[in-house]
């Protein structure tokens, strides 16, 4: 039986409310329940805090995987997000938009804002803009030099790609990577996929193919405040202690879905430019 708790249910109220739809409930486990539109679309899995591993949800169709700490933290963007992949959005066509680098102090603004995972500065930072609107970033790291490829071969990483709460350009990302390849010619750019919200077809239609998956990543998330802490980034009186003490402390592990890796090959001989 799911251990039903305000949490979950201001959680329901606000998805039901923002969708304008009901869900259908089913207990996986004490910690873990599946909710199901009545209507055709995307599941979604919610995770109680203290539930420390992802259940396999079978059935058809797309299922997203939702921890409590990211509904306690960051409500709004949450409920925001999940009916952005209900098509609950303003949708603006890429031709409306005009492509231009960005500072970084800007490019993290917006990340804090408008994305889910930590804002990560990178070293290429385009944005999309709307009549003046930032509406959509992607974000690269430098070059690398690969060991296998030849001497002019230069590998990228897409480190993040967003758009703003509310808003869906139509072609936005397709035009950002476009921008970011004209500028750098990149043997290849790679990103990762987070399999919690993403099967990886978004990045299929723009030219990536799947090169691998990454095993599930393990959280630290402080019962207190409800901050997530990757393994790197506890707090060193934390860090330090053992993992049944860091339990005694009030913080639970939580693994989320693991990644998916996929990589857009674009290598032309002699053409890569110098970084």
């Amino acid at each position: 039986m799911f251990q039903v708790n305000a949490s979950f249910y201001r959680f329901l109220s606000a998805l039901q409310d923002k969708l304008k739809c009901e869900f259908n409930l089913m207990a996986l486990s004490e910690k873990v329940c599946l909710l199901y539109p009545e209507r055709d679309g995307i599941r979604v899995a919610y995770y109680l805090y203290g539930a420390k591993q992802r259940v396999p949800v079978g059935g058809h169709g797309r299922c997203i995987h939702i921890d409590e700490d990211t509904w306690l933290t960051r409500p709004n963007l949450l409920i925001n997000r999940i009916a952005a992949l209900f098509g609950q959005t303003q949708r603006i066509h890429a031709r409306d938009t005009v492509v231009a680098r960005i500072e970084k102090h800007v490019s993290i603004s917006f990340l804090e804002e408008h994305h889910l995972q930590v804002a990560l500065p990178g070293k290429y930072r385009y944005g999309l803009y709307h009549q003046g609107d930032l509406v959509a970033v992607a974000i690269f790291s430098g070059g690398r030099h690969m060991a296998d490829k030849p001497a002019d071969y230069r590998s990228f990483e897409l480190l993040r790609f967003c758009h703003k709460q509310g808003v869906h350009v139509v072609g936005g990302f397709s035009k950002l990577l476009e921008s970011f390849q004209r500028d750098f010619n990149p043997g290849d750019i790679m990103t990762y996929a987070d399999k919690d919200w993403s099967d990886g077809s978004s990045y299929h239609k723009v030219g990536f193919t799947i090169a691998g998956e990454i095993a599930p990543q393990v959280f630290w998330v402080d019962g207190h405040t409800m901050r997530r802490y990757y393994e790197s980034t506890l707090p060193p009186e934390i860090k330090d202690k053992s993992a049944r003490e860091r339990v005694e402390e009030g913080y639970v592990p939580v693994s989320n879905s693991g990644s998916i890796k996929l990589v857009k090959a674009l290598y032309t001989p002699g053409a890569i430019l110098d970084f």
